[in-house]
């Protein structure tokens, strides 16, 4: 089985590009040296553990986790769609969430839906498909987004640790849709990075 989490190193280059867009950062952040942020390889793994974190504390989404991983260790659509809902509802999985899970592993299994596929489509096409899932919204494709199609210009803005981070390096009564256009603008390729920086430095609170 493929390691499930892996670790991507951000290098000093990319981190001195961001610094020159957006100095701000050196005031909350040591951004001297190299950092390295945990990603999910796997396609399908990234979207059902994304599933899992909606509206949950990381305590929280870290112990189904790994419940579900017990359970069902070689984590697959098909794994899944063979398991009750009863299975699933019982490592603290919302009935919701279960609905979503199991719907996506069906349409993999039925190639209605195809993950690698995706990768070679743009942000906004992959949204456009992804959004099509009940209960599946803007938060958890932007996390699918960032942690495994590895795309640079995401800023997830409806995430709390994004809005918290923001509210830190800025005047929040300054933040509106204008300014997260025009910021989104101005980082471009280096939003992703941006928002790493902002989870950051809601760690080092």
């Amino acid at each position: 089985m493929k390691k499930i989490f892996v670790y991507k190193t951000i290098t000093q280059d990319q981190i001195n590009k961001l610094l020159k867009i957006e100095p701000k950062l050196t005031n909350y952040l040591n951004l001297s040296k190299p950092f390295t942020v945990r990603i999910m390889p796997d396609h399908y793994q990234c979207l059902v553990h994304s599933i899992i974190s909606q509206q949950l504390s990381n305590a929280a989404v870290d112990t189904i986790w790994r419940k579900l991983i017990f359970n069902f260790p070689k984590l697959s659509p098909k794994m899944i769609s063979s398991a009750t809902s009863e299975q699933m509802r019982s490592i603290g999985l919302s009935p919701q969430k279960v609905s979503l899970i199991k719907k996506i592993s069906y349409d993999i299994i039925d190639k209605k839906l195809n993950l690698n596929k995706l990768a070679k489509l743009s942000s906004e096409q992959i949204h456009n498909t992804l959004i099509k899932y009940k209960y599946l919204g803007n938060w958890t494709i932007s996390m699918i987004l960032i942690f495994t199609y590895f795309r640079n210009d995401i800023l997830p803005i409806s995430d709390f640790g994004i809005r918290k981070g923001l509210n830190k390096l800025y005047d929040e009564n300054k933040i509106n849709n204008e300014f997260i256009q025009n910021l989104k603008q101005r980082l471009g390729q280096y939003a992703t990075l941006f928002s790493f920086c902002l989870w950051r430095i809601n760690q080092n609170v």
